[in-house]
């Protein structure tokens, strides 16, 4: 991504129940506290039935933007499904766009139910590398399981947002957020995935 840019366009997407609304507030609060202008809009699907959710994120060294993102503007997606992920790109990117995936699938409704099959992932890896100028994939399903949560997989995007380089945020602007936003019950949680997901973006 050009450093030098004034607005950033980010979209974070995925199902209900990943916690993608919670993540964007993070992000904003962050990125208010390091300086930039910021405007979130959600966009719900069947979310208590596992539909999409995309969360919108633009970041303005200038004046505060409208809250959605125009098509072709894209400059990141986090998708915390790759599927989701795949569907913002081919609507909203263009070619800066970058990616970041978590790379565990989760079957919609249709899916189970018979109506219609999922893509291969492998397909998925392919049509996300045609569409993206950079994408990077991340284990964060595998890594909330081994924090003993896989609600937390949204603070291992998060972290692994912050490591990728993608984006400029710094790190404890982020903590801080979370310290301020989330149930005293889950900080620690929240904290730790934050870290894994930092660490293993930067390997």
């Amino acid at each position: 991504m050009n450093r030098n840019k004034k607005v950033t366009n980010l979209i974070i997407t995925g199902v209900g129940g990943q916690g993608n609304v919670l993540a964007a507030r993070l992000l904003g609060s962050a990125a208010l506290a390091e300086g930039y202008e910021v405007t979130v809009g959600d966009v719900y699907g069947l979310t208590q039935r596992g539909g999409s959710v995309a969360s919108h994120i633009r970041m303005s060294r200038g004046k505060a933007l409208p809250p959605y993102v125009p098509q072709g503007a894209l400059d990141i997606v986090v998708g915390f499904e790759p599927m989701e992920a795949l569907r913002v790109l081919a609507e909203f990117g263009c070619e800066e766009s970058l990616a970041l995936v978590n790379d565990a699938p989760v079957m919609p409704i249709g899916v189970q139910a018979g109506r219609f099959k999922y893509p291969h992932l492998e397909d998925l890896r392919e049509a996300l590398r045609l569409l993206s100028k950079n994408v990077k994939w991340v284990g964060a399903t595998q890594i909330a399981r081994s924090l003993g949560d896989i609600q937390a997989l949204n603070m291992v995007m998060m972290g692994a947002l912050v490591g990728s380089g993608f984006i400029r945020l710094g790190v404890e602007a982020f903590k801080k957020a979370i310290r301020s936003t989330v149930s005293k019950r889950l900080v620690d949680l929240d904290l730790s995935a934050f870290e894994a997901g930092f660490q293993v973006s930067k390997s």
